[in-house]
């Protein structure tokens, strides 16, 4: 009673089975002979474009129900297998297994099929795709087409002709100096296209005239310089005559001293200067003389001056070995001096440490465009050191507040060496002098005095270093006359030092200029590089510079996201510091800029905090870090060829308002540019990796493309 159910079922899923291939084979054809694999692929496809996706759909949804169907009847035999009649059940499930294998691949066939015509769907899709752009593409070159063509009818319609910047004489005169042929006044009168051909044509025989005029007066002008030729090399024949003459009177001239009247001065008053100072007057007019024409040396001072301190200095060391009798005015003087008092006293002795020889070795250094530094050498007779005070003397004067700072005497030569600032004395032993007359340090006498450069010591040939310092050191400690050892100037230390401090000093001369260019040209709202490097950004920036002003050290190291520089002494107190602000729409980009003493040799400092939607900086966003990177690491990619740091600030300024618009643009949430900040940039991924880091590297490739490190 089972079986006859079970055997009917097992009919007609054999007829729809039979159905589907009848159906999903439509008429048998002939295979070709060939790659099986490749003749099957083909008849599916035809086969796919043939049959009706709803009938497959619906065959699909009752073969999956027989499927179920078997599988329960399947599940129901092995329930009731009891074991009496098993060998036929077992049967029937083996016959029930087939027939669902069948139809799971009557499954598979269908989802071939079903494969085949969604790769059909999509190729007609990116047809149709491509066939839309190539459409719009033509819609674009006839746009294009014509609005060329309208400027070009605006040219022409706009056109002026050469004849209209022509000044034609008047009318009046025309008709009364023109003759009749030319001027015509039965026709011209009447047209005013033909009175203008007319005058044109009486301008041209003028000009004509003129120029038959021109050629006269040519040359009667080649006759007067013919005759002015003559009569100069007669005049350049009298020059050999005149040598000899002066040649026979050198040794009257040489008797009177009449060229070398300065350089004699010269040599007259450095035999007055210091030991220190002539060693360096030496060496230096050497190295002029020798390697650097545009250096100027020169002594200045009172000579007088100088004699009598000298003088000075002799009667003090032959008082110090004098007789008992010198000994006895000595204490005359030393009561004497008692009456003064105590506050008298000291700043007698005050006065006397700080003394400064009265001869000075004036050193100018020039540059091609004008521009010169006046460095003033003075020597500190009882502190034994060197110290410099500087003028800056410029051909066109400069603006800005922040830019005068950069020249500013007390500025420029800020660690021309490393670590070289000149806030205090070199020499270990003007501490304890100090302090022994109440004064705390040097540095509050540096604007009156000077200031004591460690390199405007081994200039004079004084090296305070090492072992030489030690030594100081301990003679100060062992005087108690207050009998401070004098350090003698070696001529070796000069010789090695000059050449090298000069360059630096030139190199660093043009080097504040050219910021000083870059700053004026900030504080004016101008960010702009030579058209050499001009390739290295990208064609338009979206962000502006909305100020630029100077700010003070104290300033930058209290920013909150400034403490990682300067713990890491990235900065420090002799740098300059500028407050700098981008905005692009909403966004506002606070940039702090320490530009370095020894700047372009050591790039500008940046440190970046952006308000946009919340506070970043690099401490909290990677972002930020990343821009900082680009400008502080990856700053030599900016740059190239000769002159490099004349524009490197700009440079560095001008990429990093082009970070910003890459950071702005890449901003959106799924990809996609914000609707403040459209795209602008070329970029393929707005982000990538863990660290989600933006694409601030630009390739200068056709148009410009920014990409990821």
């Amino acid at each position: 009673m089972v079986k006859e159910p079970v055997q009917e079922r097992d009919n007609t899923i054999k007829k729809r089975r039979k159905g589907v291939t009848s159906s999903t084979s439509a008429p048998p054809a002939k295979v070709p002979e060939g790659d099986i694999y490749k003749n099957v692929i083909e008849f599916e496809e035809a086969e796919a474009s043939a049959r009706d996706p709803e009938k497959d759909m619906v065959l699909f949804r009752k073969t999956c129900d027989d499927i179920r169907t078997l599988m329960e009847e399947i599940s129901e035999l092995k329930a009731k297998n009891t074991g009496v009649n098993s060998e036929q059940v077992l049967a029937d499930i083996s016959e029930k297994r087939v027939q669902a294998s069948l139809l799971f691949v009557v499954l598979k066939k269908l989802n071939r099929l079903e494969k085949f015509r969604t790769k059909t769907s999509r190729d007609t899709l990116n047809r149709e795709k491509q066939q839309v752009d190539s459409y719009h593409l033509q819609l674009q070159n006839l746009l294009y087409e014509i609005l060329h063509l309208k400027k070009e009818v605006t040219k022409c319609l706009q056109f002026k002709s050469k004849d209209e910047e022509i000044d034609l004489v008047p009318v009046e005169e025309f008709f009364k100096e023109a003759p009749e042929s030319l001027s015509r006044p039965d026709v011209t009168k009447n047209d005013s296209h033909q009175l203008k051909l007319a005058r044109l044509e009486w301008e041209l025989e003028q000009r004509k005239q003129l120029a038959v005029l021109c050629q006269k007066l040519q040359a009667a002008k080649e006759t007067v310089a013919k005759e002015i030729q003559s009569k100069r090399e007669r005049l350049d024949n009298l020059t050999p005559r005149l040598k000899n003459i002066l040649e026979v009177t050198r040794p009257l001239q040489d008797y009177l001293g009449l060229p070398l009247d300065k350089i004699r001065r010269q040599h007259q008053a450095a035999y007055h200067l210091p030991k220190p100072l002539y060693v360096l007057y030496v060496q230096a007019d050497a190295y002029r003389e020798a390697c650097d024409p545009l250096l100027t040396v020169a002594v200045s001072g009172d000579e007088e001056e100088a004699r009598s301190l000298k003088q000075s200095a002799d009667d003090s060391a032959a008082a110090e070995e004098s007789d008992s009798d010198q000994e006895d005015c000595g204490d005359r003087q030393k009561r004497h001096h008692r009456k003064l008092s105590r506050t008298d006293r000291l700043e007698e002795r005050k006065k006397r440490l700080l003394l400064r020889h009265p001869l000075t070795v004036d050193i100018t250094i020039k540059l091609q465009d004008g521009n010169s530094l006046l460095l003033s050498f003075n020597y500190l007779v009882h502190l034994h050191v060197v110290t410099v005070k500087i003028r800056v003397t410029l051909a066109q004067a400069v603006h800005g507040i922040s830019a005068g700072d950069l020249i500013a005497p007390h500025n420029i030569l800020a660690a021309l060496f490393p670590h070289d600032l000149g806030l205090d004395s070199p020499n270990v032993a003007n501490h304890y002098q100090l302090q022994s007359v109440g004064l705390e340090d040097f540095a509050s006498y540096i604007p009156e005095l000077g200031i004591p450069f460690i390199w405007a010591q081994r200039v004079a040939g004084l090296d305070f270093m090492g072992a030489r310092a030690t030594e100081i050191m301990g003679s100060v400690q062992e005087s108690s006359k207050e009998s401070y050892v004098t350090m003698e100037p070696q001529t070796v230390v000069s010789q090695a030092s000059v050449e090298s401090v000069m360059r630096a000093i030139r190199q660093r001369l043009k080097a504040r200029l050219a910021l000083c260019r870059q700053v004026q040209a900030l504080e004016a709202g101008l960010v702009s590089v030579p058209h050499a490097i001009r390739s290295n950004f990208p064609a338009k920036i979206c962000t502006s510079l909305s100020s630029w002003q100077p700010i003070s050290w104290d300033d930058f190291r209290q920013a909150p996201h400034t403490q990682a520089l300067v713990q890491a002494q990235c900065v420090n107190r002799g740098d300059t510091f500028y407050r700098a602000v981008l905005a692009r729409g909403t966004a506002k980009l606070t940039a702090l800029i320490g530009v370095k003493c020894d700047y372009p040799r050591t790039p500008t400092v940046f440190c970046l905090h952006l308000n946009w939607h919340g506070e970043h900086s690099a401490g909290n966003n990677d972002a930020i870090r990343d821009m900082e990177r680009e400008l502080n690491v990856h700053w030599m990619e900016l740059v190239g060829g000769v002159g490099w740091g004349n524009t490197l600030l700009a440079a560095q300024l001008l990429r990093l308002m082009a970070c910003l618009d890459v950071f702005l643009e890449s901003s959106g949430a799924t990809g996609v540019s914000p609707p403040e900040f459209p795209r602008d940039k070329i970029f393929f991924q707005p982000v990538r990796g863990r660290s989600r880091s933006r694409p601030y590297k630009y390739l200068r490739v056709a148009g410009g493309i920014f990409t990821h490190r």
